[in-house]
């Protein structure tokens, strides 16, 4: 029996060295995780810091900016009443060298219209001496003579004119006419070739093409060519 109680009680002294063994453990897991804690807090200490120099330096710099523009707006103020002051001297200068040339012009004009005034007066010789030249009778009838006898020597002139004017027109042959209500569907077949209104054969254009005739111009004068017989009308 006594055995058993020894063994009892050993088995008690092993379960309260384990429960005092938990018991330790604890306290260190709470330091370590209070040591793993402070750390962190470390980094919103720089931020903070961090947020306080950069809005310093945000206000020193407004603050600077301001007073640089101050010191740039009052020296632009000094300076603004000095700028007119140059010009002022020459504006008054303009104004009293701008009448001397106007007083000086009315004494060279007068020269010139007297100048001009004896050069007209020569212009005027000729019309007096041109007036009776033109009532003499005697060369209007003169110059009358030579026209009536010119007269008939023009006829023979144009004469000659109608002659070269026809002997000029070329010889053009119509082989048939192919004609219709509407111009630009009206052919004719002018020296063997089928032609239509505006084109030019033996170096005449033709104008228009009619039932038994076609009209024709060259070198500005319009003649006719016949269907029946082949030569040009006058």
């Amino acid at each position: 029996m006594s055995l058993i109680l020894e063994a009892l009680r050993k088995m008690e002294q092993e379960r309260k060295s384990r429960r005092g063994a938990g018991l330790d453990i604890r306290p260190e897991v709470l330091r370590y995780r209070a040591a793993v804690k402070q750390p962190q807090s470390k980094p919103y200490l720089l931020m903070a810091i961090g947020l306080v120099l950069l809005t310093a330096g945000i206000g020193a710099g407004i603050l600077l900016k301001g007073n640089h523009g101050e010191e740039a707006n009052h020296p632009v103020a000094m300076s603004s009443p000095d700028l007119p002051l140059a010009p002022a001297a020459p504006v008054h200068t303009a104004e009293q060298i701008a009448p001397a040339p106007a007083q000086s012009e009315p004494e060279v004009v007068q020269p010139a219209r007297m100048a001009a005034e004896p050069a007209a007066q020569p212009k005027s010789q000729p019309s007096s001496v041109s007036a009776p030249v033109s009532r003499q009778p005697g060369t209007a009838s003169g110059s009358s003579l030579p026209e009536s006898a010119g007269s008939p020597r023009a006829k023979p002139m144009h004469q000659e004119t109608s002659g070269a004017a026809q002997a000029a027109i070329p010889e053009i042959a119509i082989s048939g006419i192919a004609w219709q209500d509407e111009r630009r569907m009206r052919r004719a077949v002018l020296n063997g070739a089928l032609v239509g209104e505006g084109a030019e054969v033996a170096g005449a254009r033709i104008v228009e093409i009619r039932e038994d005739r076609v009209r024709m111009s060259r070198g500005g004068q319009i003649f006719e060519v016949f269907f029946s017989s082949g030569f040009p009308s006058r």
